[in-house]
């Protein structure tokens, strides 16, 4: 990045901005505690709820009609007070839907009947009880009459000489109906039609979206705006104003350029950790449609390594282990493959990230011999196959998991140097990391060679060369864990870093065993499922299928959703927690943001 002051007149730094707002390239450093008047304020708020309002309409079906209503803000008004009556007109239809239940019990009858009952001092009384305790001779005490008789229920009417009346019944007593069945009938269908008419308001405001949102960009821009004008600070009582801003270093050229046409005083130097730089990260196709899950922690800091890229493909693998199931990646697959053309643009990037963790999910299905549930060891037709098929067996899968920890969690250490060389200017500051890893590696290499009889004389446990290793190693750890201490600091650093690793380096990889578990626990549900599926089916032809495949939707439903729920979280723990840890991940970066217009006629309708 490169770091631009700006010196102006007062007068002119509106007509400045102005300009730099439609160059779009700069980001200017605003103040983050200012607040505008209300009248500003109003614009950001008015701005976010528009926005909201936009999206909303968006989603809603479009009504064939053209017109559209004559203002903005009398879309806006007759979309919300249409969705606050569409709400209250749905908790009615559904309260309404169960009366209509319960009337279905006692039938239509006609309410003057009741009424004139009533006059003449009769009241009815209605009831429910269960079959069994329904006491026949309960009929030649009271003047009963049993309405239905339903799902081991009874439900009765005794008439009574008064409303309070007490019967010595083992039954409970209902509320009266207060509509007929064919009354609640037509209360419902009233509600439908008025949620008709409300549905029409809805599309027809919806039409709307678009000048809605432009209008809520444009209010942005607006407040934005003034943030950055009041965010340059006053000199010389006020005459002149003072901005900080940022580029990228390749448009330095066309930033210069653009500020010496407009006359302006100015200064530019290269960034410098210390004035807080924003970041822009810079990947390849691959590794941007990872940026998403590494914001979900943080930026990197300016002076320190993006680790998107590098934890893109163990993120990758690890999503497919979690998964671990050949025939839930072909689904979504298949689903985001159909359903290509009606994403929007916006969404393209996480339908891309889901397809590659898909195929991950596919693959680790396929070699740990699992697709919905079927151990596909276990089918001759694929006998062929099953020389692919590496980690069938859980122990496999256990040791798989725990060398892919030992080596993320060595590929950190290793960019643990680049990172403390990075934050410090030198490689000096790396060179703790650096013993580390030469320490993590060649104990592994010896005793590699000792449990293999390769040449342990020479690289073994006992070899001179394993003990010089040792030295160095010790010496780079103990004696450089801080360049800018003295030696006993430095020291004394190093120790506690030696406590440090071996506390929490076997803990680090323990929680890797997580992948193997939940792809083990993932694949046991899926045989469970198919079990009851074909245990509770029955044997009565059609019938069975059709239970079958009611229990097998629902049960690999559910499956699906924890499995893809646990198979995305525990990567993102892992990633953030034991592989950010070892690679000595700072973060606190702010995205760079160029100071531009965000309202686009052409693009928003």
């Amino acid at each position: 990045m490169t770091r631009y002051t700006f010196v102006l007149h007062a007068e002119e730094t509106p007509n400045f901005l102005e300009n730099l707002r439609e160059l779009g390239v700069v980001d200017i450093t605003t103040v983050k505690s200012w607040r505008g008047d209300d009248k500003i304020e109003a614009l950001n708020t008015n701005s976010c709820n528009y926005l909201k309002i936009a999206k909303a309409m968006r989603s809603f079906k479009s009504s064939s009609t053209n017109e559209k209503f004559a203002t903005i803000e009398e879309a806006i008004n007759e979309w919300e007070e249409a969705s606050r009556k569409t709400s209250e007109l749905e908790a009615k239809i559904a309260k309404a839907e169960e009366d209509l239940k319960s009337l279905e019990i006692w039938g239509d009858f006609d309410k003057e009947i009741i009424k004139t009952l009533k006059s003449e001092g009769v009241y009815l009384h209605f009831f429910v009880t269960s079959a069994k305790n329904y006491f026949s001779p309960w009929e030649q005490i009271y003047p009963i009459e049993v309405i239905e008789r339903k799902d081991s229920k009874v439900y009765f009417i005794i008439a009574g000489e008064s409303a309070t009346e007490k019967f010595d019944v083992n039954a409970t007593e209902l509320r009266a109906p207060e509509m007929s069945y064919l009354e609640k009938q037509a209360q419902i269908e009233q509600y439908i039609k008025e949620q008709k008419e409300l549905q029409d308001i809805l599309a027809k405001a919806a039409l709307s979206a678009g000048d809605i949102k432009q209008k809520a960009l444009e209010d942005s821009d607006v407040y934005n705006f003034e943030h950055t004008l009041n965010s340059a600070e006053d000199a010389v009582e006020g005459y002149v104003k003072i901005l900080e801003g940022w580029s990228e270093k390749n448009l330095t050229e066309k930033v210069t350029g653009f500020l010496d046409d407009n006359e302006v005083i100015y200064y530019y130097e290269d960034a410098k950790i210390e004035n807080n730089p924003p970041i822009k990260l810079k990947n390849n196709f691959f590794a941007r449609l990872f940026e998403p899950v590494g914001r979900l922690y943080m930026n990197p800091a300016y002076n320190e390594l993006d680790l998107t890229p590098f934890f893109a493909p163990f993120f990758m693998i690890f999503f497919g282990m979690c998964l671990g199931d050949a025939g839930y990646g072909l689904m979504f697959i298949i689903a985001i493959t159909a359903l290509w053309k009606k994403i929007p643009k916006n969404y393209k990037d996480y339908a891309k990230l889901v397809l590659y963790l898909a195929a991950a999910g596919t693959f680790f299905g396929f070699i740990s011999g699992n697709m919905f549930g079927i151990e596909l060891i276990k089918i001759d037709a694929l006998k062929g196959c099953q020389k692919y098929m590496l980690l069938t067996d859980p122990i496999k899968s256990f040791y798989f998991s725990i060398i892919l920890g030992v080596i993320q969690v060595m590929f950190g250490q290793i960019l643990r140097i680049v990172n403390r060389s990075k934050r410090g200017g030198s490689f000096i500051y790396g060179l703790s990391s650096l013993g580390w890893c030469i320490l993590f590696l060649s104990s592994m290499g010896a005793y590699a060679a000792d449990l293999m009889s390769w040449n342990a004389a020479y690289i073994g446990t006992g070899s001179i060369a394993y003990k010089i290793t040792l030295i160095v190693a010790g010496v780079l750890i103990l004696f450089f864990a801080n360049p800018k201490a003295n030696i006993f600091a430095s020291f004394g650093k190093g120790l506690y870093s030696i406590y440090e690793m071996a506390t929490g380096i076997i803990g680090d990889l323990i929680s890797y065993v997580r992948l193997f578990a939940i792809g083990l626990a993932g694949a046991i549900i899926a045989q469970v499922f198919n079990e009851l599926a074909i245990g509770l089916s029955g044997d009565i032809i059609i019938l069975k299928q059709i239970i079958m495949l009611i229990i097998l939707v629902i049960g690999h439903g559910l499956n699906i959703f924890v499995s893809s729920l646990g198979a995305f979280v525990h990567p993102v723990r892992l990633t953030f927690v034991e592989f950010y840890k070892n690679a000595e991940f700072e973060g606190g970066g702010r995205s760079f943001n160029p100071f531009r217009k965000s309202a686009n006629c052409e693009e928003n309708n």
